[in-house]
């Protein structure tokens, strides 16, 4: 019998049944169910598994969904997950690819194609991707927390000049789905999103050395570039810390008000957005994009009329901002 623990999550009680059914005949009977994608979260959170197999569609939610509240988990950026579905279009297999799934399985499901999904996950378990990178990160760490600042930044910035680049994968994940190599586009795509959370982890860790050490502007650099790749993943929550860590140690940086303006917008905090946006305007009262950000924050609090002022300075600096002129042009209608 295989000791591999597994999650499944589906609402289709057939469906997950025949699964279970499945993988109890190739072997594995350690199998917990669960209908419920907070229910599966907080599984993950007190339970331990090796695998989770989830169902794309469900009536509430998506598998999608519960994979990328997964990846936000640190602790689980490793663990095996596979999306189940009837068919993928070249969207989907983008789509879950930057989510960071391991793989995809087809429905109705085949004994023989299972259980060859079920080998792969004993071999990501025996030899995780990038356990160099992640054990260079976790040294860096303890030697921060050890006061050997110098030392951190070295073994950090290792791994941010690994030749292993996020991009490089995502452009090779890219290409394989067109081709239709799905195969090989879904490593490729792993490969980046993992790298993309080994690099916050590298960039946030080389910030907090450099300003131990003094080096404000360095420090600043490397949090931005942490706090930037947290946003991206939607790590709202680290992006907002490493951003706020920031304000430590300047206060006059319109990157960081615009950014934490970004962030609480994207929140749904439209008041603390506008207060974020406005900060940064007083640092550059003639940046554009400031001017049009605070805009679109008065049309999502449903008060298009304060927007128009900031649309039109806007405007005044560049005439073809092509964005607030539409964005003016649709108030001005009554269409917004």
């Amino acid at each position: 019998m295989k000791t591999e623990s597994i999650l499944l999550v589906d609402d289709n009680d057939f469906a997950v049944r025949e699964l279970a059914n499945i993988l109890k005949y190739i072997g594995y009977k350690n199998l917990t169910r669960t209908d419920s994608i907070d229910h599966a979260v907080s599984l993950t959170g007190s339970e331990s598994f090796d695998c989770i197999i989830a169902a794309w569609d469900m009536e509430k939610t998506s598998g999608i969904e519960l994979l990328r509240q997964v990846r936000k988990n640190e602790h689980l950026v490793n663990l095996p997950f596979f999306l189940t579905d009837s068919a993928y279009t070249k969207q989907k297999v983008f789509n879950a690819g930057l989510a960071g799934v391991t793989g995809l399985i087809v429905t109705p499901y085949d004994k023989d194609n299972l259980a060859l999904k079920m080998e792969s996950v004993s071999e990501i378990i025996r030899q995780p991707l990038f356990e160099k990178e992640s054990d260079r990160i976790n040294k860096g760490m303890e030697l921060i927390e050890k006061g050997r600042y110098k030392e951190a930044i070295v073994t950090l910035d290792e791994v941010i000049r690994s030749d292993k680049n996020a991009e490089y994968y995502y452009n090779i994940g890219y290409i394989n789905i067109l081709k239709e190599n799905y195969s090989e586009a879904i490593p490729a795509l792993q490969k980046a999103t993992q790298l993309d959370s080994l690099f916050a982890k590298a960039f946030e860790g080389l910030g907090k050395a450099y300003s131990a050490l003094g080096l404000t502007e360095e420090a600043k650099k490397s949090m931005q570039r942490a706090a930037d790749i947290y946003m991206e993943k939607g790590k709202l929550e680290d992006a907002e810390s490493v951003l706020n860590d920031i304000l430590q140690t300047s206060t006059e940086s319109v990157n960081i008000f615009n950014s934490l303006g970004v962030l609480s917008r994207r929140k749904g905090n439209f008041e603390t957005a506008l207060v974020q946006y406005k900060k940064a305007l007083k640092i550059h009262p003639d940046e554009i994009y400031i001017l049009y950000n605070i805009g679109r924050v008065y049309i999502d609090m449903k008060t298009p009329e304060h927007a128009v002022d900031y649309f039109r300075r806007a405007l005044a600096i560049k005439p073809d901002f092509d964005e607030a002129r539409k964005a003016l042009d649709a108030i001005e209608r009554g269409l917004i």
